[in-house]
């Protein structure tokens, strides 16, 4: 494991906006996650978690302290069960098992970044997540120690788990899929895939910006009575976040080179020269145009480092 030092971050981000961080390190091991974490604590710095660069956002300014890239790619099949680590992309997984003829993972088709970071916010579409595959989740804790829980223990929720609680790092997860029709499990991922391809934009982005609304969390007849079709959305008893921004008549608004997308209302895009700042103050203003028109608090769904 090598520590450098201001080494840029921009180029590691799906956003292509950030500063450096102060210090650097790519682990590849469970082990090297144990020495870079006793080189912080030994060092008195501060970590952070770098996976796959989707759905974050870094400042302008850089990030302080030591940061942590996870490259574990450790990728094992043995009949339904798969051994996978955080570093292994979502979409190297999905092929990866369908060649194994293994289905369940059609979900992830078309979602951005890594399968650590998909745990940690329990990632999905059309209903299903991680936690649908989840069995085993083995990381290291706060103090460096290799634990291991379930993912009953894991605490999953709608984009949640245990991990956004607590500086716990993922080195390994156990999955467990299944035999199924592979051939319209094909179909039906590339069914998806070309659905986000022409729904979703092609410029530098860090994916959705906010948490889609459950319909537990707000006032349904108040927001029907503001003329929101609440039935169109039953299924999933979800409110998409885009559906309001748009319907805010928020799409192409812009703040310096940070835009709401003209083709997706959640997602923020860089036209090629936008700041961090810029996108921070383009998420106030939409949170802020959305609940003075319909009284709903967005929540973030991208993390934000800044």
């Amino acid at each position: 494991m090598t520590i450098e030092k201001n080494k840029s971050l921009k180029e590691y981000t799906t956003f292509k906006i950030g500063g450096p961080a102060e210090y650097f390190a790519e682990v590849k091991t469970a082990q090297e996650v144990q020495e870079a974490l006793q080189w912080a604590k030994d060092n008195q710095q501060s970590v952070k978690i770098l996976g796959g660069g989707s759905n974050m956002l870094i400042a302008d300014a850089g990030l302080k302290g030591l940061v942590i890239k996870l490259s574990l790619d450790k990728l094992e099949f043995d009949d339904l069960k798969v051994t996978v680590g955080p570093g292994i992309r979502l979409a190297y997984l999905l092929n990866k098992a369908l060649e194994s003829n293994l289905t369940g993972l059609e979900f992830v088709a078309g979602i951005p970044g890594t399968v650590g970071g998909a745990i940690r916010g329990n990632a999905g579409t059309y209903g299903l997540a991680m936690d649908s595959v989840v069995k085993k989740i083995k990381y290291a804790d706060e103090n460096g120690q290799l634990k291991e829980i379930t993912a009953t223990e894991a605490k999953f929720a709608y984009r949640h788990s245990i991990f956004k609680e607590n500086f716990w790092i993922i080195v390994e997860a156990e999955l467990e899929l299944a035999k199924g029709d592979i051939k319209v499990a094909r179909v039906l991922v590339n069914e998806r895939l070309k659905y986000r391809q022409d729904t979703q934009p092609n410029l530098p982005s860090a994916g959705c910006i906010f948490k889609n609304i459950l319909f537990e969390e707000v006032d349904l007849k108040k927001l029907a009575e503001k003329n929101i079709d609440i039935d169109k959305f039953s299924k999933f008893k979800k409110i998409p976040a885009a559906h309001l921004i748009e319907r805010a008549g928020l799409k192409g608004h812009a703040i310096g080179g940070a835009q709401v997308s003209d083709v997706h209302a959640n997602y923020i895009v860089n036209n090629g020269r936008a700041t961090a700042e810029q996108v921070i103050m383009l998420i106030s203003f939409i949170k802020q145009q959305v609940r003075d028109k319909y009284g709903v608090q967005l929540q973030e769904e991208v993390q934000l480092f800044v």
